[in-house]
């Protein structure tokens, strides 16, 4: 599989508290090397719930990655398309097979889709002319 298929897909819970997969898992192969997304700064890296996670604020949005470390610290910048952290640690997930992302509205409870922000990449053949 290429990095970043998509192996579970985005199902929100029907109220914030039910059960559901509040984000994308993205498979892995090879490098376990996570790229920014974003412009932002890391505002979160440890663990919750027995789970390694690094967060990424970029103002309107928080980006979640796990399971995840970095060496960077809260507050440090990352830039998007720059490596910001890499894939491991602890995590109920799917091993290391595949990394969760998830994305909410920063200093909200609502989750939104990941992929619903990747821009579908169109390629053309345009005619050469002199």
């Amino acid at each position: 599989m290429p990095n970043g298929l998509i192996v579970r897909r985005f199902d929100r819970p029907e109220w914030q508290w039910s059960p559901g997969h509040r984000g994308v898992d993205l498979s892995l192969n090879g490098t376990h090397e996570l790229l920014a997304p974003s412009d932002g700064a890391i505002s979160f890296s440890g663990m919750v719930a027995g789970k390694s996670v690094v967060s990424i604020d970029t103002g309107p949005y928080t980006l979640t990655f796990e399971p995840a470390y970095t060496q960077l610290a809260v507050g440090d910048k990352v830039h998007r398309g720059k490596r910001f952290a890499s894939v491991g640690g602890q995590s109920d997930h799917c091993g290391d097979s595949c990394v969760h992302w998830g994305v909410k509205r920063t200093g909200r409870r609502d989750y939104l889709d990941p992929a619903s922000f990747l821009r579908p990449m169109q390629i053309r053949l345009v005619p050469y002319s002199e």
